[in-house]
């Protein structure tokens, strides 16, 4: 992890509650937080370096952990496996989202007065998206390659798996989604600034699934430059330059965060 740091900020490891955590901290005093969840199959260390992009324009980024990634793994799960993805991923996403009051009372204890927003890649985007719709008083929210519209996540999750049937305590995690679907409270959104970028030819998150998304939401934004939608041509599953370019720029012109 040396080569990740830079003379621009400091980079720490922490427990909050069971989840470990990095947090970059930019040299000068900031006010604003970003909560940014890795993805299937990655880890926090592998956020470093793009935590530092958002650093290096002012922002303190807190990296936390998902259960069965990196070093809380303890049952080395195969990410690769498309099988395991389909019965883990949706467990994972929730105890995220179960797990996110403990980081932000830590931000809040911490960091007095201080703004936060929520941002991920793919599964990290998922969970960023729920946390945005549940938690108002979150500034904004980065959601690349993502859906927030869950009843198609939970339609393709289950096309992942290799079975006939699923069990019951399946069944009601598939509930958890459906009945907490973000597209279903379009009002949760109303005017706040959001990013939704994705990869034109994404072959892991159809972006036709986000794009439903928007169209439902849009309807009741008065003040569409607040939501950002855009589909990256020649862009599949990931995070390029210009996906970050383009959301710093939208979050200092018009999210002011």
């Amino acid at each position: 992890m040396e080569y990740l740091k830079t003379n621009y900020s400091d980079i720490k490891e922490v427990m909050i509650g069971k989840v470990p955590a990095i947090i970059i901290e930019p040299k000068e005093a900031t006010n604003k937080t970003l909560v940014f969840y890795h993805g299937w199959g990655s880890d926090n260390e592998r956020q470093i370096f793009r935590g530092n992009i958002f650093a290096s324009y002012g922002y303190r980024v807190v990296l936390p952990e998902a259960r069965y990634h990196g070093e809380r793994n303890v049952e080395k799960l195969d990410h690769g496996d498309k099988d395991l993805e389909g019965k883990y991923i949706l467990k994972v996403i929730m105890h995220n989202i179960e797990e996110a009051p403990s980081i932000f009372n830590y931000i809040e204890e911490n960091y007095p007065g201080n703004e936060i927003a929520v941002g991920g890649h793919s599964m990290g985007a998922i969970t960023a998206g729920g946390l945005y719709a549940f938690k108002k008083d979150l500034k904004m929210a980065f959601i690349f390659n993502g859906i927030n519209n869950w009843k198609e996540l939970v339609r393709g999750v289950n096309g992942l798996k290799n079975q006939d049937k699923i069990d019951e305590r399946e069944f009601r995690i598939n509930e958890f989604f459906l009945d907490m679907n973000p597209m279903d409270s379009p009002e949760a959104f109303k005017d706040r600034p959001l990013v939704l970028y994705n990869g034109e030819d994404d072959d892991v998150i159809d972006p036709a699934g986000q794009e439903s998304f928007v169209k439902e939401v849009e309807k009741v934004y008065e003040d569409k430059k607040l939501l950002d939608f855009k589909l990256f041509e020649m862009t599949g599953h990931q995070v390029t330059t210009q996906m970050l370019e383009e959301a710093i720029k939208f979050s200092k012109e018009l999210a002011g965060f």
